[in-house]
């Protein structure tokens, strides 16, 4: 572990009176949450306006993820070379244009080349959001404001998909596109009151792009606790993908009803909100400790219902939404610290590539995952997909207390 970990007692009171950070997080609500506002506008476009084969939904969720795979090492390395500000604004306001053009769609080939190519445009506003979060906090300070950070995005994912349902009962799908580009055009004003965002050893480095993203790597593999941030957030996410489509059906399986279903997938959520702000408050010394036992938890948890599954026996409804809970509460539990070592580990003129990295990283994994689990579940029962999940997670709780060790 570097010195960047060295004891800092800033944290929220520090981030409560740095205006650059409060300003961030509020033009980051609007951004968040347009990433997920119209997704139900997309999905009841497709179902019940175009009427669609299902294969066309599993390339939805291909064109909402190849983006950040195909596109954003790149936009990482180019937000390293540009002002941090800039690069932010003009992501919202890309994106904004071609989440307008959802409306002109007249067929799914279209409309998901355009789901593409906003993903491509907001590839470029993680990377730079979390360079901006380096560059504007202390080491100290960091755990909590991505803390801060992570809960206001998993509360936009509970928020935007609901939101964006009641939508629906008053617009077209058009129309609610066409209000969400104004949500992103938002995002772009709120960011427009951030001063400009400094940056230490922010000099390019030489070479083209081929050789920078090539450095990133160098980077990641040069600093022990940096590659294994990285690889346990892929490992968590891989995990996770395993089983996270079979909850539907798992909960039927159980006996639950669908309102039962919208109530468990709800406590995910909230358990998400409440694990990232208690995390960025956590102990700040050992981050890879609080991630082992955050893993550890959540895979024994997973493991379990599983093997409840396997064996047909249902758990009473109260204690698995209790369960469910408290898996989204560990799964951001273990985010938090993750996240916060990548920034302390990384040189900031390289920040932002590495956090484009890593979505990249996450998202061959979130990609890959189901698949996988499908295919378990398909060989075996729905119940085994929960527990490889559980297993792989548990792995990961074993890594992470080497790496503490380390």
């Amino acid at each position: 572990m570097t010195a960047s970990w060295d004891n800092d007692t800033s944290g929220l009171g520090a981030i409560r009176g740095n205006a650059q950070l409060r300003r961030l997080l509020v033009a980051q609500a609007p951004a968040d949450l347009a990433d997920w506002l119209d997704f139900t506008a997309l999905a009841a476009l497709l179902a019940y306006g175009w009427k669609v084969d299902p294969l066309v939904f599993a390339l939805l969720a291909v064109a909402m993820g190849l983006p950040y795979l195909l596109v954003g090492p790149v936009a990482g390395v180019i937000a390293d070379r540009l002002p941090l500000r800039g690069v932010m604004i003009w992501s919202n306001v890309a994106k904004a244009g071609a989440t307008a053009l959802f409306a002109l769609a007249q067929d799914w080939p279209v409309l998901l080349a355009l789901v593409f190519l906003r993903g491509a445009f907001d590839s470029f506003f993680t990377p730079a959001r979390q360079a901006s979060i380096q560059a504007l906090t202390a080491p100290g300070e960091r755990a909590a404001m991505n803390g801060l950070s992570l809960g206001l995005n998993q509360a936009a994912k509970i928020v935007a998909p609901g939101l964006g349902g009641m939508l629906l009962v008053a617009l077209a799908p058009a129309e609610v596109f066409l209000l969400n580009a104004g949500v992103s055009a938002l995002a772009a004003l709120l960011l427009l009151r951030l001063a400009p965002i400094s940056r230490a050893e922010t000099g390019a480095a030489a070479g083209g792009m081929l050789a920078q993203l090539a450095e990133g790597l160098h980077i990641a593999r040069d600093r022990p606790a940096l590659s294994n941030a990285l690889g346990l957030m892929a490992l968590g996410f891989f995990g996770v993908f395993l089983y996270d489509s079979f909850f539907a059906p798992l909960t039927r399986d159980f006996g639950f009803s669908e309102i039962q279903l919208g109530f468990i997938l709800s406590a995910v959520g909230a358990g998400g909100v409440a694990g990232a702000l208690f995390s960025g408050g956590a102990g700040r010394a050992r981050p890879f400790r609080q991630i082992a036992f955050a893993m550890a938890a959540s895979g024994a948890l997973v493991a379990a219902v599983g093997l409840s599954a396997a064996l047909a026996v249902a758990p009473p409804y109260p204690v698995f939404f209790a369960g469910s809970a408290f898996v989204g509460f560990t799964s951001a539990a273990a985010l938090v610290p993750i996240r916060t070592v990548i920034q302390n580990e990384t040189p900031p003129s390289h920040m932002a590539r590495m956090a484009a990295l890593g979505e990249a990283i996450n998202t061959l994994a979130i990609l890959s995952a189901p698949f996988i689990g499908a295919a378990i579940a398909g060989a075996t029962t729905l119940g085994h997909a929960f527990v490889a999940g559980g297993a792989v997670a548990l792995l990961g709780a074993v890594l992470a207390m080497r790496a503490d060790r380390a």
